[in-house]
């Protein structure tokens, strides 16, 4: 949920089709104004929907929050935790220089700030 008490809305396709088509034709107006009519909270949200609409109409019937986006293929938000016994004998060498790695530059960090 983003702002407190705030419930997420969710969109069937066809609405976020129809919108999408509505917008382009230039028949609502400008994304500021169509997203009005149509009810939504932010001219983003229309603006998110045109560009996926112009990649691929089908990408509209996906739920992206929490997922790899549609983009690129990439995952937002807080990464996995690695299970470091599940990993093989190279890769959890690999992660731990990376960890070692990680807390020397917070050691260095620290000390630049005068921090012991």
């Amino acid at each position: 949920m983003g702002k407190t008490g705030r419930k997420n809305h969710h969109y069937s396709y066809e609405f976020k089709k129809n919108a999408v088509e509505r917008y382009l034709s230039g028949e609502l107006g400008g994304a500021v104004i169509a997203s009005r009519k149509l009810g939504l909270r932010s001219d983003t949200q229309l603006l998110r929907w045109t560009t996926l609409y112009r990649q691929d109409p089908e990408l509209l019937k996906l739920d992206g929050r929490g997922k790899a986006s549609a983009k690129d293929g990439v995952r937002k938000g807080r990464s996995k935790k690695v299970k470091t016994d599940e990993l093989d004998k190279d890769e959890r060498i690999e992660y731990l220089k990376m960890e070692n790695a990680i807390l020397k530059k917070a050691k260095a960090l620290r000390k630049s700030f005068g921090e012991r």
